[in-house]
């Protein structure tokens, strides 16, 4: 379901194993992504991400944008622009997920989506956001498509920009679409 204006509402997509299930933030379940159940003893700070190589898959990116735009040609919408602003926010909150080891649209310190993109001075009347951990960009896309509303993103008639990332980690690929009009 997408937001206007800054709400909290976002949902999540896991596909593992070939099940793919989502789950909305209203009640909210922060997957870690590791497989140990101990707390790890030195978490690094969100400053840290920044000065960290983290690759991003331009790759992934690609085949990522051009599945969303395949999708929304076929339902007569137009084509999402790559944003490089909304592409920065997506990459950080990625590359974030997998140096701290978690995965959920929330940050540590409680940053929304929305929040991320006002942080970044991005304006947006609409935004919304998909993620996905996933082995590949092609089954992160199926989950994401079979998700009804991370395909209500994906088919959203007012957004016209997209940033995409693709950051590897110990579990699979993070894949975050940050969607704005």
């Amino acid at each position: 379901m997408p937001q206007t204006g800054g709400g909290d509402t976002c949902y999540v997509t896991t596909s593992l194993l070939g099940i793919a299930f989502a789950a909305s933030l209203s009640n909210p379940q922060v997957l870690p992504l590791t497989s140990g159940s101990s707390v790890t003893q030195h978490q690094p700070s969100a400053r840290t991400v920044a000065t960290m190589q983290v690759a991003n898959r331009a790759q992934d990116v690609d085949a990522m944008l051009a599945a969303l735009n395949a999708r929304r040609a076929s339902k007569g919408l137009a084509a999402l622009v790559l944003d490089p602003a909304l592409c920065s926010v997506a990459y950080d909150h990625a590359a974030d997920m997998v140096v701290r080891s978690y995965f959920d649209h929330y940050t540590p310190e409680g940053l929304s989506p929305f929040a991320r993109m006002e942080k970044a001075h991005i304006p947006f009347g609409y935004a919304g956001e998909n993620m996905a951990l996933d082995q590949n960009s092609r089954s992160a896309e199926l989950a994401l498509w079979e998700s009804r509303e991370h395909r209500d993103n994906i088919l959203g008639a007012h957004y016209a920009k997209v940033g995409i990332a693709a950051v590897a980690g110990t579990q699979g690929e993070i894949f975050v679409e940050d969607f704005s009009d």
